[in-house]
């Protein structure tokens, strides 16, 4: 009787029994340190001090979390710094521009006919009005969009310090990024050294 396997369930368990047997140690390639007089070293490799980074991990959260990019910069991710600093500039403009349009619907709720322009009809300006569109809603679309941005710095102080403690960890893992666009699609590449 023949049995057949998909290709797939074949492919699997060849996988699994190159994981397992790669996990198991072999004792028989290790030298006999007693035997090949291999001598230990007089200070232990394994407290011998490591680097430590220019900021701490919880040092690095606090700083970003109040100035984002701060803590990127000062473990030498200029361009993560960099790009969290515009972020928080042009949410403060947008915040600044939308909390000058909701001043403008309040102040201008309480009128029913809006002036648009002046026309001028030879020997006087006459204003060309129209009724207004200030209303309650309009303030409240635009209070929505204050609260939007609001909500969207803090999001980005939040992401920044996140950033900066998981850097503050990883800050001496070398690492290079690259994209590359072709004609099928994009191509995002890391290589990491350990």
């Amino acid at each position: 009787m023949r049995i057949a396997f998909p290709r797939y369930a074949v492919a699997l368990a060849a996988t699994v029994a190159l994981v397992l047997a790669a996990a198991r140690p072999l004792h028989a390639q290790r030298a006999d340190s007693a035997r090949a007089g291999v001598r230990r070293s007089a200070a232990d490799s394994a407290r011998a001090a490591l680097p430590k980074p220019p900021l701490s991990p919880r040092r690095a959260f606090l700083y970003s979390l109040a100035l984002p990019g701060y803590s990127q910069s000062v473990l030498g991710r200029p361009t993560a710094g960099a790009l969290f600093v515009l972020t928080e500039s042009i949410a403060l403009v947008m915040l600044r521009e939308s909390a000058a349009d909701l001043r403008q619907a309040k102040r201008f709720r309480s009128d029913s006919v809006v002036v648009i322009g002046y026309e001028s009809n030879g020997t006087s300006v006459v204003p060309i009005t129209q009724v207004s569109s200030y209303n309650d809603r309009l303030v409240d679309i635009r209070r929505g969009h204050v609260e939007d941005w609001i909500a969207f710095l803090l999001a980005n102080h939040l992401f920044a310090a996140a950033d900066g403690y998981v850097a503050a960890h990883l800050w001496d893992l070398p690492t290079q990024i690259s994209l590359e666009s072709r004609r099928d699609g994009a191509v995002l590449a890391a290589r990491l050294s350990w």
